[in-house]
């Protein structure tokens, strides 16, 4: 049965939800414009699909995901008999979250092989929406989809963005192993080969659009806030393990990057309704 819900947008939140859908048959072609639309998600539940995009033409089998954002325009349609889709509509409240994830590219196809696991982050999503009709907290799951996601495909975007210049692959590679260290530039210069930083950081900025030391900042966010998903530690060690040695400025750059302070962060993710008050002066309210 087909399940759709679209609810009361919070747009100062990192990522907000315009609507869900699961267990959809396409039958049909469906055209976006890409006019200033919502960013969509789309899953293959069932079937195989296909979608035209940029002058490509990319299967879409069971179990596979794509990204559109809104500026793009697309075309889908089932390849099979019985497509059955899954989707997300969604705004962007805090620009540095499209920095931080993919959600700056114009596009993105995420390989397949999680059905069933798409289709539970679908339901999750769309019972918070229906039932617990907590903005805060879908905005959290849905930020969890998209980190997850971008998870899985920071390796191709990687590749992709360096265009085949080994030296950037390195750097990236180093980054992403010793992100929790005190990295400076010169080891940075270094691990690419000898570069000079004034050259390693125009050629980080173009492939990325992030400067080095952003990038970094950015790998150390996302490790919190899985801990801060997962884990009841204090802030303190989460900042910590993340390779923040400063509470104070782990605080700012969480809140830089994901809009809301550590603590309500974890408190929406467990659907409590939080004030905001700033750096770590947060105050619960009513559990939804």
């Amino acid at each position: 049965m087909f399940l759709a819900a679209y609810p009361e947008m919070m747009e100062g939140l990192p990522v907000y939800v315009r609507g869900v859908g699961m267990d959809y048959p396409q039958e049909a072609e469906t055209y976006r414009h890409g006019n200033g639309e919502d960013s969509l998600l789309l899953f293959s539940a069932k079937g195989t699909g296909e979608l035209e995009i940029d002058g490509n033409v990319c299967e879409l089998p069971e179990g596979s995901a794509v990204y559109v954002n809104g500026s793009t325009g697309c075309r889908y349609r089932p390849k099979s008999r019985d497509w059955v889709i899954g989707w997300v509509t969604f705004g962007c409240g805090i620009p540095a979250c499209a920095s931080m994830l993919f959600l700056g590219e114009a596009w993105c196809l995420f390989a397949g092989g999680r059905r069933d696991e798409h289709r539970r982050m679908l339901r999750e999503l769309y019972d918070t929406v229906t039932q617990e009709r907590s903005a805060p907290r879908a905005s959290a799951l849905l930020y969890g989809i998209l980190t997850e996601l971008d998870g899985g495909l920071r390796g191709t975007l990687t590749s992709r963005r360096s265009s085949g210049n080994p030296a950037l692959e390195r750097i990236i590679a180093y980054l992403n192993d010793h992100y929790t260290d005190d990295i400076t530039l010169d080891q940075l210069c270094e691990a690419a080969g000898g570069l000079s930083e004034q050259y390693l950081c125009r050629l980080f900025k173009q492939s990325t659009g992030l400067r080095p030391m952003e990038y970094m900042l950015s790998r150390r966010v996302s490790a919190a806030r899985v801990y801060l998903e997962t884990t009841d530690l204090p802030i303190s060690s989460v900042a910590s393990r993340s390779g923040f040695h400063n509470t104070s400025y782990f605080y700012r750059s969480f809140r830089k990057f994901v809009g809301m302070s550590p603590l309500a962060y974890r408190q929406a993710s467990l659907g409590v309704e939080v004030v905001d008050g700033g750096d770590g002066a947060d105050f619960l309210g009513k559990p939804f």
